[in-house]
């Protein structure tokens, strides 16, 4: 059996799309800091653009939840932003 943290090696984009919702959850919440700390015209938030609404539609109501709070400091922070 594969070690449950070997997704902590994964790069934060891809924990975001991962099929575990703890790989997932743990995106969502590494994803929201980032966004926080970037500058509003950085091109790291060009990479979210295309998953941010997996993010919002999580089928875990937990890592959902966290997800809900990455899109809203993406929202708050970001010039792309919708």
């Amino acid at each position: 059996m594969a070690d449950e943290t070997e997704f902590l090696k994964l790069p934060v984009e891809d924990r975001c799309i991962h099929k575990s919702w703890k790989a997932r959850l743990n995106g969502y919440e590494e994803a929201a800091k980032l966004f926080a700390k970037l500058d509003e015209k950085s091109p790291e938030f060009s990479k979210y653009l295309g998953i941010l609404k997996k993010f919002v539609i999580d089928n875990n109501a937990v890592a959902q939840e966290k997800g809900l709070d990455a899109v809203l400091v993406f929202l708050e922070n970001a010039a792309v932003a919708p």
